[in-house]
């Protein structure tokens, strides 16, 4: 690029020069004006190019990196400095951590990760709230729907104190059967417009609904869309890139877009013939990872990059998987943020 507007001033100082030395001075001939023209809009071509592919650049680079706690081998202060000490800022609370304890033990819970988290300078991004069969903002049974919602309204509150920015959500679990596919739509829609409407209480948080697989509502871009625009109100979307086997990571956050504010990274692909989420580390599986980055890049994403990724993919020989580290997740992004930087040039 630098090399390119030399030769451009460079051609456009000599011009100049020439209309100077022209002894028509007074009247600028049309040669030299339409050389002058044309340089010019070279000029602000590659110029505007220039500062286009850089402006991309800096905002990959201003990403910062998070992960899912599974990441963490348990929640005691050293983890969390491993964390931040190998480069990741945010973390995602999973689903699990309220599992069997009592709304007492759940705040001395949320004070003490707050505590170990403000410590080691580790901010709280998101959480993930529960998902099963039972839990499930689409199901048919109203009683369990109205539990899964007071949940929801429950853990809202319960971690203000960590000012999240996300609350991620699945629109179903499965399986879901044809015929009560539509049924099953609009109940998630109006469990997502009660649930938004919450949302307003806490003006730094917002609720993103995740993508999913399989037989689950919004395993499509225009299925999620669909439901997105249905409930409104706030409603965000959070793009798992493990999760599109119907269409293309990239192709979902191209039609997505700026609704996208929220992310969960990982690979996937074939095993034993058929393809499925598998929540491999980036660059293990078939996703294009340049091409999502760039999709990301032109819908204004920005980030954190957030892996929701924990172990390695299983050892041909004993089908062990063995934990990543957090410096293996950084590295990984690096990696990913320079081959898209590259593919710029």
């Amino acid at each position: 690029m630098n090399y390119a507007l030399f030769i451009i001033f460079t051609n456009l100082t000599t011009a100049l020069w020439q209309v100077v030395e022209s002894r028509h001075n007074s009247y600028l001939n049309k040669l030299s004006v339409m050389k002058l023209l044309r340089i010019l809009i070279t000029g602000v071509i590659l110029i505007g190019t220039g500062c286009a592919e850089n402006k991309d650049a800096e905002l990959v680079e201003s990403w910062k990196v998070g992960a899912s706690t599974g990441i963490m081998g348990d929640f005691s202060q050293e983890s969390f400095i491993q964390l931040k000490v190998a480069g990741i800022d945010y973390i995602e609370m999973g689903p699990a951590v309220f599992r069997d304890k009592s709304l007492e033990e759940r705040i001395a819970f949320v004070a003490d990760i707050k505590e170990k988290a403000d410590r080691a300078g580790v901010e709280l991004w998101s959480v993930h709230l529960p998902f099963s069969r039972v839990q499930d903002i689409s199901t048919l049974n109203d009683e369990d729907r109205e539990n899964m919602i007071r949940e929801c309204k429950e853990i809202f509150d319960l971690w203000q104190p960590m000012n999240p920015r996300k609350f991620v959500i699945h629109p179903s679990a499965e399986p879901i059967a044809d015929e009560e596919r539509e049924q099953r739509i609009a109940n998630s829609i109006a469990s997502l417009k009660i649930l938004t409407e919450e949302m307003k209480k806490y003006p730094g948080s917002s609720l993103a609904l995740e993508n999913l697989p399989r037989t689950c509502l919004g395993n499509t871009s225009s299925e999620l869309l669909r439901i997105v625009k249905a409930v409104g109100n706030g409603l965000e979307v959070c793009y798992d890139s493990n999760h599109m086997l119907q269409e293309s990571p990239e192709e979902f956050v191209a039609n997505l877009g700026s609704l996208i504010t929220t992310v969960h990274m990982s690979d996937y692909g074939y095993v034993d013939g058929r393809l499925d989420e598998r929540h491999w580390l980036p660059g293990e599986g078939i996703i294009n990872w340049t091409k999502v980055i760039s999709e990301l890049v032109d819908a204004g994403f920005e980030g954190p990059f957030l892996f929701e990724t924990s172990m390695r993919k299983p050892d041909p020989e004993t089908s062990e998987r063995a934990r990543l580290s957090p410096e293996e997740l950084v590295s990984c992004w690096h990696d990913l943020r320079f081959v898209y930087i590259e593919s710029l040039r």
